[in-house]
């Protein structure tokens, strides 16, 4: 019998609520077979004014067009959506640089009001592509992205996807906003981010596999969540919480 579990080992951490954090990866990492989010390659502003949800959607595109999996390396920088980012399996977003990326959410952006609206969306396969990770077919899409889409949730065999060294802020009147829909399976995971919340309803939106590092603040949750993906535990590691509104895990 398939059983998930849920492990959680909470460290207080001592950090500013403000400002931004330092970064894991103080230097750009070389990798030939990488891609770089860079004004070069891709129309991004990351100065938190202009909106960048195209061009980094462009970038994760390009790692799945070209590779199939891989890494796209994201520099120090603010960057400002107005939707929601697609990660397909396999592909990691990792920032570098002396602070971290920070993926910003403005006062009262369209579409963030209800709840959850997720500013960056785990899914189990691109639309159009063939999935072998998806063993259900084509599951229907889940609900909550902005705008709607038909793009399915991560699955138990949605693997190696992550997010590392990037911190989320979010700001007022997006009491809907959820940072991350994070319902993966093995090798995912989430490292190094502080979590600036604000009116939010949460950082993350279910779990998968695991998770160290991560630092929330604020919000009406840190976490809301349901049963991971079957067969695959969550384990949260040296992790704190501070002024959560209702809970900091629901």
């Amino acid at each position: 019998m398939n059983r998930a579990t849920l492990t959680i080992v909470l460290m207080a951490v001592a950090a500013p609520l403000f400002g931004a954090s330092s970064s894991v990866y103080s230097r750009r990492l070389e990798d030939p077979q990488a891609t770089y989010l860079t004004a070069d390659r891709f129309p991004v502003h990351a100065d938190g004014k202009g909106d960048d949800s195209e061009a980094i959607q462009q970038a994760i595109d390009s790692v799945l067009e070209s590779t199939g999996q891989g890494i796209l390396f994201i520099p120090s920088g603010q960057y400002r959506l107005t939707r929601t980012l697609f990660v397909w399996p396999g592909i990691r977003l990792i920032g570098y640089g002396p602070t971290r990326p920070v993926v910003v959410l403005a006062d009262d952006t369209p579409g963030f009001q209800p709840g959850p609206a997720y500013m960056v969306f785990f899914a189990g396969f691109r639309p159009g592509t063939l999935s072998p990770r998806s063993p259900n077919g084509h599951p229907p899409p889940t609900p909550g992205t902005v705008p709607p889409s038909l793009v399915p949730d991560a699955n138990p065999g949605t693997f190696y996807s992550a997010i590392s060294n990037i911190d989320f802020e979010i700001g007022k009147g997006d009491a809907g906003a959820v940072a991350v829909r994070f319902h993966s399976a093995q090798h995912c995971f989430l490292a190094h981010m502080d979590f600036r919340l604000g009116s939010a309803l949460a950082a993350l939106y279910d779990v998968g596999n695991e998770s160290e590092d991560l630092r929330f603040y604020g919000g009406q949750y840190g976490i809301i969540t349901g049963r991971p993906s079957p067969g695959w535990q969550f384990t949260l590691i040296d992790s704190s919480f501070d002024g959560q509104r209702y809970a900091a895990i629901k």
